[in-house]
């Protein structure tokens, strides 16, 4: 995920209304690509980038008669809400915002704990500032978002099978279909590419998908292999090499 630096320029709403043209920054951590073992030591899942926790501030103007959005962040300041659907945009035209991310459990949220006017002017703009608690993750959506893919881990190995297993992380702005599936091999040329079948019908949303490479390997021998996402008819995405040892 491609996320934007300190100090970023961008329209920012809650819902539909437009609190500001304003400048917000953000003090979330980014948490980098680790192995994190979720299925009993069996499948390791890579997770991607993200930005976690931390506090956002925002400084902007905005016109005296015209302050519908700092009063509803007032409103949402005095009743302490959790504010699941903030827009940060990095990119007006373009449709790209960070949001907090309604798909962790619990719910990602931001919760305002700061939120005055600063003064205004003779020419009727006013200035204001607000800080916001971030609970959970910020997540990007938009068309820039890239597609991600993940090879999970391989587990359930015999001589001659191995089950493999990724994810599909971000749709990014894709329209059409991802298609999913592995390629494997002895080299990192990966000889054998599946792109038909059950591990290319994974098409629809985010999530796990797997594949059983039922025959072809061979015992005490080291694979290579990695998830692959095609879409937009000639483009792709992969996922880290991973390897694996079958058995005698």
């Amino acid at each position: 995920m491609t996320v934007p630096k300190a100090g970023y320029k961008g329209d920012v709403y809650i819902g539909a209304v437009k609190i500001a043209a304003a400048t917000w920054t953000s003090t979330g951590g980014e948490r980098q690509m680790q192995a994190v073992d979720e299925l009993g030591d069996e499948v390791i899942t890579d997770l991607p980038l993200q930005i976690r926790g931390g506090t956002i501030t925002i400084t902007g103007n905005y016109k005296i008669d015209t302050d519908v959005g700092q009063k509803l962040l007032a409103t949402r300041f005095a009743a302490g809400t959790q504010i699941t659907d903030l827009k940060l945009y990095v990119d007006q035209t373009g449709g790209v915002y960070l949001t907090p991310d309604e798909t962790t459990t619990p719910a990602s949220f931001a919760t305002v704990t700061n939120c005055r006017n600063v003064g205004d002017d003779k020419s009727g703009i006013g200035t204001f500032s607000a800080t916001l608690l971030m609970s959970g993750v910020l997540k990007q959506v938009g068309d820039t978002e890239a597609v991600q893919i993940a090879t999970e881990g391989s587990h359930s190995l015999i001589a001659t099978e191995a089950e493999l297993v990724g994810s599909l992380l971000s749709y990014g702005g894709e329209g059409g279909a991802i298609n999913c599936y592995f390629e494997w091999g002895l080299t990192l040329s990966y000889e054998i590419a599946d792109s038909s079948g059950s591990s290319d019908d994974f098409t629809a949303d985010t999530g796990m998908f797997g594949y059983l490479v039922a025959a072809g390997l061979a015992g005490e021998k080291t694979y290579h292999y990695r998830a692959v996402a095609k879409y937009d008819t000639d483009k792709f995405a992969y996922g880290a090499d991973k390897t694996f040892l079958t058995p005698a």
